[in-house]
């Protein structure tokens, strides 16, 4: 039969690789072939044990809390704007006046003057062509305007800082807001405030199931400085102190915090 002759192919290759020398010993009886068969196949293979363990329940809250600071600091944006036939004639202009503007406010002892430039332009201006025409468009003129902010940190000499600009020539206010300076305090109260409304969130839903509330787990968010606030501008009379109001400003904090869920309480 076809099996008495692997089986002691099998075991000289056996021999071969390191084992007994078995050439010279008489060749064992051939196995039958139902052990033949039960000898290739019945071979045990253990396959990797894994211990799948769910993840814990946990309860995901948000919370968030607002606090107001009063604002310290007011920013107000100027221009002077001129014009003129030629634009070396715009420009001189220009900075003549805004000169006027920067020394008349240096000058005003005002709290914690800055003043920058953060905008120049010197545009042509253009005549369209008679309908009748079809000449091209001609320039006409030329227009410069220059562009200040000023900051102070008293928000109540705001309405100086106008009426002393205008009063010295410039012709456009084009921005007027508040800020506050120091924010630290309200930033830690606010965030102290949210971590705290989604605790009691957390704790109201642990004690409705019957169960501890466990350490947190996960967190994110955290607190914003506060916007500037912008505000219209009302000019008065000359005669009079331009009004303004700063109010307050409010700083959030928002987070969202997972708790794990502990054990089920047991009544005592």
């Amino acid at each position: 039969m076809r099996s008495h002759r692997r089986i002691p192919v099998l075991l000289l290759g056996l021999a071969a690789c390191g084992g007994r020398a078995v050439a010279a010993e008489p060749a064992p009886a051939a196995p039958s072939e139902d052990l033949a068969h039960a000898f290739l196949y019945q071979v045990p293979v253990q396959a990797p044990q894994t211990q799948s363990r769910e993840a814990p329940p946990t309860i995901e809250v948000s919370g968030s809390a607002s606090v107001h600071v009063p604002a310290d600091v007011a920013k107000v944006s100027f221009a002077v704007e001129t014009r003129g036939k030629e634009a070396a004639a715009a420009a001189s202009e220009n900075a003549q006046t805004m000169s006027q503007v920067m020394a008349a406010l240096r000058a005003a002892s005002l709290p914690g003057l800055k003043i920058e430039t953060y905008g120049y332009s010197l545009n042509p201006e253009y005549v369209a062509p008679s309908p009748q025409g079809n000449r091209a468009r001609v320039i006409d003129g030329y227009t410069a305007l220059n562009n200040i902010r000023v900051t102070v940190s008293d928000v109540q000499a705001a309405g100086k800082v106008m009426d002393t600009a205008i009063g010295a020539g410039a012709n456009r206010v084009s921005g007027l807001s508040f800020e506050a300076s120091e924010t630290a305090d309200a930033r830690r109260e606010a965030l102290t405030r949210a971590v705290s409304e989604a605790r009691t969130q957390a704790q109201a839903i642990a004690d409705a199931l019957g169960r501890e509330l466990g350490p947190p787990v996960e967190i994110h968010g955290g607190a914003q400085q506060p916007t500037p606030r912008p505000q219209g501008v009302m000019l008065m009379a000359r005669e009079m102190a331009t009004p303004v109001e700063a109010g307050d400003l409010t700083v959030t904090a928002s987070v969202t915090i997972r708790f794990a869920m502990g054990p089920e309480k047991h009544d005592r």
